[in-house]
């Protein structure tokens, strides 16, 4: 695998936290992860970086704790806050890969937007209660919104209102490792959905054709405009 690539992780929670023990160990070279949350009790079942003893502190602060714990000599830098417009592009700007683990679904399209506009791969995921999915969208496939179309705003449940069942998140957690191990060693699984059926045990892959009315593909989007990920944003 190649040592060169810088990777953002955004979201140190159930999928950041899979996602992140096995990012410290690939060889990458540097990793920043940003999140803003604290520990809390009721994490702990599916945020599996965290303990007892990290509850009522920063998650940011932990979660860069164990990854240097994992791999001393990894360069490493933690950002707490939220991945918002106004510093989206300039978090970007180093890295030559993003991976997403937020937990809402404004959060995922900034990403994906953010990711196109900086031209670099983006592989994101989401879970609610037993059932999830995985995808990577590379600079010339489809992207999130190919798959989504746009935040479908109070229509779809994400795990923060309806919960998820803590294996789950650990099983899209490390098919987003899995991805982006693909992407270190020079693979380009481009366009890749992966879902997941825990109740099922059903895993199946697809693939995301891009859409021709996909604002994002065709260029229409230049900007990462506030009002687009308002629910992403609000304090």
């Amino acid at each position: 695998m190649s040592a060169a690539h810088r990777v953002l992780v955004v979201g140190a929670g159930g999928l950041g936290s899979p996602l992140l023990r096995l990012l410290a160990t690939s060889g990458v070279e540097h990793i920043t992860v940003i999140d803003d949350d604290i520990v809390d009790e009721s994490n702990l079942h599916r945020q599996t970086l965290y303990c007892d003893d990290d509850v009522g502190k920063s998650k940011i602060e932990c979660a860069e704790r164990v990854v240097r714990e994992l791999s001393p000599g990894l360069s490493v830098r933690a950002v707490e806050g939220r991945f918002v417009p106004g510093t989206a592009m300039d978090l970007l700007s180093d890295h030559t890969m993003v991976v997403e683990g937020a937990d809402n679904l404004a959060t995922k399209f900034l990403v994906a937007d953010a990711a196109g506009l900086a031209g670099i791969p983006a592989i994101q995921a989401g879970a609610v209660r037993w059932a999830g999915w995985a995808f990577c969208a590379l600079p010339d496939s489809a992207c999130l919104r190919c798959l989504f179309e746009d935040i479908p705003r109070g229509q779809i449940e994400t795990c923060a209102e309806a919960g998820v069942v803590g294996p789950v998140v650990g099983v899209l957690g490390g098919l987003e490792a899995a991805l982006a191990y693909r992407l270190l060693r020079g693979d380009r699984p481009a366009g890749e959905l992966w879902h997941y059926d825990a109740l099922k045990g059903a895993l199946r892959k697809t693939f995301v054709r891009r859409r021709g009315d996909c604002p994002l593909c065709a260029g229409q989007i230049q900007d990462l405009r506030m009002e687009r990920y308002t629910a992403a944003c609000a304090a």
